[in-house]
């Protein structure tokens, strides 16, 4: 009976309590677990038995530390630094549970090491998830991120929130598998160069992922779902957007599923743009490739300011409520792309219309200078208007040869009910803008 006795006691002592709940390991275990890790020797492994401890961490040499246990393990921080910094080259953290509530400016995770592993942390942050900075090589895998769930926490605005994972000055790194929610931006590169963001999950934030003044980075495989906009691409060179869901960004005035400013030698191809209020929005940009994308169920397909030399092939283009609007884009490639509001006549039977498709501009120019009148867009009164500005055909943006069919999709299930989505939204718009004007009609009465 005194064995069994001693038994329990060892292993309550150790965290691990039959309830399956961690017990909460004390200040002096805290301090031991620094001390532990200042201690270890370069390229050791520090195992943590399950239990709750209390940050900052900081790491200053090569090392590996994980849970012992899956969920068992939780780092708490009450303090104005970094839960956890990682302030050398190769180290790996595996397993933790991150709770990093107060609202803050330095970041809960921050390395500024070269090849870093962060896996299967879950972070829960008042401040910004993970930032890396100078640092190279590294790997962000499978990790949970989100925002702060305590009341001072939810009472923050977006505009002040800090991001998910923030790449600065940090270079070929590898994102994958992520799921970060209710931050500022999800993923955020600024000037770092050929990072690979693949398939991670980014929702309830202001962009999904954002790139600023980078080069050759690869967005592949990703969904981002109700931000403001999907992907933020600017001011980049060689930027891949391919194989992504950008899906119900349109809850706010200028939310787009792929935003290109200022973007260059950019690859858009075979991604899925729906339920968004802009599909695809380039401007200034120049030299990019879209093609092969789905762009459905949006309020309007594609918009075009002041863009040129771009490749826009093959591209599926169906249940929009407006395909397309574009000014001051005129040298652009168009070609074989299928939109749905479009009837062609195929004398050749080559699968490709004998007449083209030109974006009629009226609307677009008549917003720019009085942005009030969007609220007539898609009213009857607006696209009778619209018909008769026939002016200047040779300037407008031009599909020279639409396609009659749309290409061959494994969605194309889907494009009975956009039509039917499409025209409950047209019906909407129109009822508005009936009511719109026969209630400045009464006033004048």
């Amino acid at each position: 009976m005194i064995r069994i006795q001693k038994m329990v006691l060892a292993l309550f002592l150790t965290g691990i309590v039959f309830s399956g709940i961690p017990s909460k390991t004390t200040a002096a275990d805290q301090q031991k677990l620094q001390l532990r890790i200042d201690r270890a020797q370069a390229g050791e492994t520090i195992t943590l038995p399950p239990g709750t401890y209390e940050g900052p961490l900081v790491i200053t040499k090569p090392l590996r530390l994980e849970a012992e246990q899956d969920n068992t393990v939780v780092l708490t921080n009450n303090s104005d630094q970094p839960a956890l910094h990682i302030d050398t080259d190769n180290v790996a953290v595996v397993g933790l549970h991150i709770r990093d509530d107060a609202i803050k400016q330095a970041p809960s995770v921050l390395v500024t090491g070269d090849r870093v592993l962060l896996e299967q942390l879950d972070i829960r942050t008042g401040s910004y998830g993970i930032v890396m900075q100078d640092a190279n090589e590294g790997q962000v895998l499978e990790n949970t991120i989100a925002w702060s769930l305590l009341e001072e926490g939810e009472a923050v605005k977006m505009s002040n929130k800090g991001n998910g994972i923030d790449l600065y000055n940090a270079h070929r790194n590898r994102l994958t598998g992520n799921i970060i929610k209710r931050v500022h931006d999800g993923i955020y590169l600024e000037n770092s160069d050929e990072n690979m963001v693949i398939g991670n999950h980014i929702e309830l934030s202001r962009y999904g992922v954002h790139c600023m003044y980078t080069k050759g980075t690869i967005i592949r495989e990703n969904s981002s779902h109700m931000n403001i906009t999907g992907a933020m691409v600017m001011a980049t060179q060689d930027v891949e957007v391919v194989n992504n869901t950008f899906t119900k960004q349109n809850e706010n005035v200028n939310s787009q599923g792929i935003l290109l400013y200022d973007a260059h030698n950019t690859l858009i191809r075979e991604n899925l743009v729906e339920g968004n209020r802009v599909g695809l929005f380039v401007e200034e940009s120049a030299n990019n490739r879209i093609e092969s994308n789905e762009v459905i169920d949006n309020f309007i397909g594609i918009q075009l300011l002041g863009s040129e030399l771009n490749a826009i092939n093959g591209n599926l283009f169906s249940g929009n409520v407006a395909d397309a609007q574009a000014q001051n884009s005129t040298n652009n490639d168009i070609t074989g792309n299928f939109w749905d509001s479009f009837r062609g006549i195929d004398t050749d039977g080559d699968g490709k219309s004998d007449i083209s498709y030109g974006i009629n501009p009226f609307f677009q120019g008549l917003i720019k200078k009085r942005p009030a009148f969007q609220l007539f867009f898609q009213s009857p009164g607006m696209m009778f208007l619209e018909s008769l500005y026939q002016s200047k055909q040779s300037l407008w943006t031009t599909d020279y040869s639409p396609l009659m069919v749309p290409p061959v999709s494994t969605r194309l299930d889907d494009k009975g009910s956009s039509g039917v989505q499409t025209g409950l939204i047209g019906m909407l718009l129109s009822s508005s803008t009936i009511s719109l004007l026969l209630a400045a009609r009464r006033r004048k009465i």
